[in-house]
């Protein structure tokens, strides 16, 4: 059952906006480190320790999983070790097509997983979406119009569980036809699979967006999420205005109209992303 915290008392004792001072003073790189390790609070719960963030403020240690987003800083001894032994474990690659953000070539991880679901629509409901010989025969066979009724029908339409859309590339065709039809087809792939375009990742420049990381209190509204989170709890608009704005910069219309949504758009892994290349070009 979901606590509600309706006063400010009943914040963790560890929870003190003065931890978070040093992130006014800090430089770019290390004000966003301290997001950036911060990116999965939100989606993960520490159940383990619901305070994490809240304990260290404005001192957040490097994430291992996540390493230093510029690669200059190192990550534990132990985890480098860990490290070390799964490279040497690991076999180089014999096959290797290239691939980009969203777009990569089909490997044997899906073909893997396709093979285990059962279709849930389409002629043949119920059955394996991937058919073996013995099955195509007696398709074919039968010659009652289904084989390429069965055949035909898209991967993608016969399960919700299959994601990523899975499509055939002709390169024999010119590049400015393929990116021609890909322009045209993807809109209409959206609306028939019902999943609309992201959002566009965070505006603006690194400045404008570091002035609003500490205006808008992210960290600590981050480690405070966090925490909510990891207890089932609920704080209020009203317990996050006073805890984070306590001079009343900020009420509650303004946290979740503006603040909030910030928050949502700026930890995407895409704006984290345009925000760290912009900065691995600083000196």
């Amino acid at each position: 059952m979901t606590k509600k915290i309706n006063s400010k008392r009943e914040l963790p004792k560890s929870f003190s906006l003065d931890k978070y001072n040093d992130l006014e003073t800090m430089s770019d790189k290390d004000l966003f480190r301290q997001l950036y390790w911060r990116c999965d609070d939100l989606e993960v719960k520490n159940t383990d320790c619901p305070d994490y963030g809240l304990q260290f403020g404005a001192k957040y240690p490097l994430n291992n999983n996540y390493g230093d987003p510029f690669g200059e800083l190192k990550e534990e001894e132990w985890f480098l070790e860990k490290q070390r032994e799964y490279e040497y474990k690991t076999q180089p690659d014999l096959l290797k097509l290239s691939y980009g953000d969203g777009i990569k070539p089909l490997m044997r991880f899906e073909l893997a997983f396709l093979n285990k679901i059962n279709a849930d629509k389409g002629y043949w409901k119920g059955k394996p979406i991937v058919v073996d010989d013995d099955m195509v025969g007696d398709l074919f066979t039968a010659d009652n119009g289904m084989f390429w009724a069965v055949m035909r029908e898209p991967v993608n339409l016969l399960s919700d569980v299959v994601e990523n859309v899975m499509v055939t590339v002709d390169l024999n065709n010119r590049d400015d036809l393929l990116i021609e039809a890909f322009a045209s087809l993807l809109p209409k792939w959206r609306e028939e699979l019902g999943i609309p375009e992201p959002d566009k990742p965070v505006s603006g420049d690194w400045e404008s967006v570091r002035r609003k990381i500490i205006d808008y209190r992210i960290i600590p509204l981050i480690d405070l999420m966090s925490w909510e989170s990891a207890t089932d709890s609920k704080i209020s608009l009203g317990v996050l205005a006073v805890s984070l704005f306590p001079d009343g910069e900020k009420e509650s219309f303004a946290i979740a109209q503006t603040v909030k949504p910030f928050l949502d758009k700026i930890i995407r892994s895409d704006s984290l992303d345009k925000i760290r290349k912009e900065l691995s070009c600083y000196k």
